[in-house]
């Protein structure tokens, strides 16, 4: 019988994914679900119910359309809070 060998090519394929999953846990906000479903109706997406988004942001699901989503919407709230520490440090 053969020895099986290890295929390393599966982690890299799927490493992107692991750098995103990092992104949202540091930018995401709490209220990520609704602002999740309105980036990908204006795509032109079908909405998805709000428990398949929480599923992909816990990992149990993977779908790279609503991961792409979640990641838009942790660049916007990491837009958004750099902005916001910028006005506020002109202001003082």
């Amino acid at each position: 019988m053969p020895k099986l060998t290890k295929n390393s090519k599966i982690r890299e394929d799927y490493s992107h994914n692991e750098s995103a999953y990092n992104f949202i846990d540091e930018h995401l906000p709490y209220t990520y679900v609704d602002l999740v479903i309105t980036c990908l109706v204006q795509k032109g997406n079908p909405a998805p119910g709000k428990a398949l988004i929480r599923n992909v942001r816990n990992k149990t699901i993977l779908r790279n359309d609503i991961l792409l989503a979640l990641v838009e919407v942790a660049d916007e709230n990491k837009k958004a809070i750099e902005k916001i520490k910028l006005l506020t440090s002109q202001t003082s």
